[in-house]
């Protein structure tokens, strides 16, 4: 397998115990690395040091947002990922500097939502698991609740991959197996010059290309251009209750064709009972609250999505569709006349985007994996909030 090294997007600490796993698509699973041997240790150095180095460079900069000692912030994040498995990203973005031991315990961190998807999704068989990293796949998979129109080159003849390009003003092209919003381009349509040379391009990069979404006018107002979606984790309980753990309405940057929080976006949490935005946002770079979007000067905390009922309807609809999948976060498009489900995020749903209402989601993942449900012993499933 191939062996990614990035703690914050594998979910695990990065100081001692990381985890490993092989490309999506290969096994499907990742499993403990905590005794390896070989060229494996050698890999493990390496991630831990490049993690010692990312928290210097989150400690640098706390202390030029506000103030302090960069050693103090330093020793402070590595006992955290240590104690709570938390991730440089989990320090700066959940603010672990203002909390106490005790209140960090209620967040759902890198670490502990590594632990969460490995025994959620251990009954993910190989091939649902090769559906939800590959985009064309997954589209197949959630044909429905996927309205919008698409091809996937390497699967697309040059004739139909034409006309494709002549029924649409602008598309959406991005990788099969892309993550954290790289790759994503808006494209008009009568600006590509050569289209054999194009189809060539995405066919040997195994591209997507899709229509654009027309989001609903609330949201278009929030940040033109760019498709604003909601992002909900849902997990399954040991007794096949589904339950809805955290919301929150992701917003892309000044500029951006996508609105992925590592991507230079903004996310803003959201009321699950609802569906209201209920507080101010956050990037995951600065320590700034974002009461107002920073590109359209929106005001935010108190804005309704619309067809709330409708997006947790579809969150639920999709867990029922793959049996097999424990925990996932979930990113919606809100159309006009409903919603529309964008993509899947199974191995790493983000926990922190989740989390910006400062209310730690770690007691309901719990509840999850202990199947704590109340009741017992029946076959229908439900949401629950």
């Amino acid at each position: 397998g191939v062996y990614i090294i990035d703690r914050d997007r594998i979910g695990s600490t990065g100081y001692g115990f990381p985890c490993r796993w092989p490309y999506p698509g290969t096994s499907g699973r990742r499993e403990c690395a905590a005794d390896i041997e070989g060229t494996e240790r050698r890999v493990t150095d390496m991630s831990q040091w490049n993690a010692v180095k990312k928290t210097w460079k989150m400690a640098e900069s706390l202390r030029r947002q506000r103030g302090g000692l960069v050693m103090r912030y330093f020793l402070d994040a590595i006992g955290c990922g240590y104690r709570h498995g938390a991730s440089p990203e989990n320090y700066l973005v959940l603010r672990f500097y203002e909390l106490k031991d005790a209140e960090r315990y209620q967040y759902l961190t890198s670490g502990r939502s590594s632990k969460a998807d490995r025994e959620l999704n251990r009954r993910l068989s190989k091939e649902d698991a090769r559906i939800m990293a590959q985009k064309h796949l997954f589209y197949r998979q959630f044909e429905g609740l996927v309205k919008r129109e698409y091809r996937y080159v390497p699967d697309t003849e040059p004739a139909d991959f034409e006309a494709f390009l002549k029924g649409h003003e602008c598309i959406i092209c991005k990788p099969s197996r892309g993550i954290m919003g790289h790759g994503i381009r808006k494209i008009h349509t009568k600006e590509i010059e050569d289209i054999p040379s194009f189809y060539e391009e995405c066919r040997k990069n195994n591209m997507l290309v899709e229509e654009c979404i027309v989001q609903h006018e609330v949201l278009e107002h929030v940040r033109p251009g760019c498709v604003n979606s909601i992002r909900i984790n849902a997990a399954r309980d040991q007794k096949g209750q589904i339950h809805l753990i955290g919301a929150c309405l992701k917003c892309g940057g000044a500029g951006a064709v996508a609105d992925n929080f590592h991507s230079g976006g903004i996310a803003y949490p959201l009321d699950l009972d609802r569906g209201c935005v209920s507080g101010s946002g956050r990037n995951n770079t600065e320590i700034r609250d974002y009461d107002r979007h920073p590109g359209t000067d929106y005001y935010m905390p108190g804005l309704q999505i619309p067809h709330w009922e409708q997006i947790r309807a579809l969150v639920n609809e999709a867990m029922e569709r793959m049996p097999g999948i424990g925990y996932v976060g979930w990113d919606i498009a809100v159309t006009p006349d409903g919603c529309e489900l964008i993509e899947g995020n199974c191995h790493w749903p983000g926990g922190n985007i989740i989390q910006l209402d400062g209310i730690g989601k770690y007691p309901q993942i719990q509840k999850c994996l202990e199947g704590a449900a109340e009741e017992d012993g029946k076959e229908e499933k439900h949401i629950i909030g």
